[in-house]
């Protein structure tokens, strides 16, 4: 039977916990790393409706992208997600940065959400950007539909565009800073979140189109294929992702 340390030994041959930024809290959270497990939940994040959904579906462990301990806890109590876990019985393994920039990983998953064609990775300094091509040119509104109705998004920030959209670039999460990687590797579009006022201003001053789809949508699209690789290569466990996991935010377009 497999221990939840063979699931954190997986996770890090695919994306290495060393890999990620020094600012960053990847790798095994909660647990004990000799307990066997049966079901393993997979999510977004750790919060109260997929904690309880872990323990009415019997998982001992939990695999999240989000870290459920990221900065330092000087409180250790029920209102602590991390405590819930512990008190709960269920382990918890993060891969955070670590999978962002993975071969296979978050952004790589966002451009085949995205159906983008001959993806290469983009020369950004930090291994998160990549780049494909649409399979036809689109208009700036029939891009945001595209965009919108692949990651299911409930709504999108964007610079309005008047050229044809072939070329994409995508970074899942809090990207906005990377943007003029975007636009020196030629990309007609650039897709990714948690984009600041001031970025907004100076993308829309300089005519170059980004679209803020949501830090949830653009990096949720990881979960699914990380599910599948779980189930191909840990065939005594089953493998559940999340029902309950979902984007935080809410939308209201007047």
């Amino acid at each position: 039977m497999s221990t939840i340390l063979d699931f954190y030994n997986f996770i890090d041959k695919i994306a290495p916990f060393e890999t990620q930024e020094n600012w960053d809290n990847s790798g095994f959270l909660v647990g004990d790393g000799k307990k066997e497990v049966k079901k393993v939940l997979l999510a977004l994040d750790v919060t109260e409706p997929v904690l309880n959904e872990a323990k009415e579906k019997g998982a001992e462990l939990i695999i999240s992208h989000h870290p459920v301990i990221f900065g330092a806890l000087k409180e250790f109590h029920p209102k602590n997600i991390a405590f819930l876990a512990a008190e709960k019985g269920i382990a918890v393994i993060s891969a955070h940065t670590c999978l962002d920039i993975a071969d296979g990983g978050v952004n790589d998953c966002l451009a085949a959400a995205l159906e983008l064609l001959n993806i290469v990775k983009v020369d950004d300094g930090e291994g998160l950007m990549r780049m494909g091509e649409l399979e036809k040119e689109l208009s700036c509104e029939e891009f945001i539909k595209h965009v919108a109705e692949k990651l299911n998004v409930g709504g999108i920030k964007y610079t309005p565009t008047e050229k044809i959209i072939k070329k994409v670039a995508v970074c899942g999460g809090s990207g906005g800073d990377l943007y003029t990687f975007a636009m020196e590797a030629g990309a007609d579009a650039y897709v990714t979140a948690n984009i600041k006022h001031n970025l907004f201003i100076d993308m829309r001053r300089k005519g170059f189109c980004v679209l803020d789809a949501g830090h949830f949508c653009t990096e949720n699209t990881v979960i699914e294929p990380l599910a599948k690789k779980l189930s191909e290569n840990f065939a005594d466990a089953k493998i559940i992702v999340s029902e309950v996991s979902e984007d935080p935010a809410r939308y209201w377009a007047k």
